[in-house]
């Protein structure tokens, strides 16, 4: 039996998000991890793109990390429905809060010298400001939203 393929980068928050789904779900799956600066060619032929995560089932490939994870739900919801519709629309602002304006700044603070003018202070206390708001509306609990693991946990914990 083969099974689906994970092209993956150990420190990338998008390929550990998708790591940590399959894990969650118990889907086996040969993960092949690739150094950024040196590509495999099977890897550029499926997903010309070039980045990580990619997953190849027998006749798809998925090259985003959260439609891997949607994917994964699909196929076994890990996640058991646990969030009122609510909470499922702040997931997907907060998901994305953190895809865009979280990882533009945690990239120009982390590796201020990669970017031309970049004020590495300014961009902590942007990141700063987002995990506050988040504070603010977490629960006491172990996760996010409460006693049970969802979605947005392991959508936005690499990045933090």
């Amino acid at each position: 039996m083969s099974y689906p393929i994970l092209y993956s980068f150990k420190r990338c928050p998008y390929a550990m998000r998708a790591r940590m789904a399959l894990q969650l779900a118990e889907i086996k799956c040969e993960i092949r991890e690739v150094r950024l600066s040196n590509k495999p060619e099977h890897m550029l032929e499926v997903s010309p793109k070039g980045t990580v995560p990619i997953l190849i089932l027998e006749n798809v490939v998925i090259d985003e990390s959260l439609d891997i994870i949607n994917w994964v739900i699909r196929r076994n919801n890990i996640f058991n429905d646990n969030l009122e519709s609510d909470q499922l629309d702040l997931t997907e602002y907060l998901i994305n809060k953190f895809d865009d304006k979280f990882k533009h700044h945690l990239d120009r603070y982390k590796y201020a010298t990669r970017y031309e003018n970049s004020d590495s202070d300014f961009h902590r206390t942007e990141c700063l400001k987002i995990l506050i708001d988040l504070e603010a509306i977490a629960s006491e609990s172990d996760w996010i939203f409460g006693e049970e693991l969802n979605k947005l946990d392991i959508s936005i914990f690499p990045f933090i």
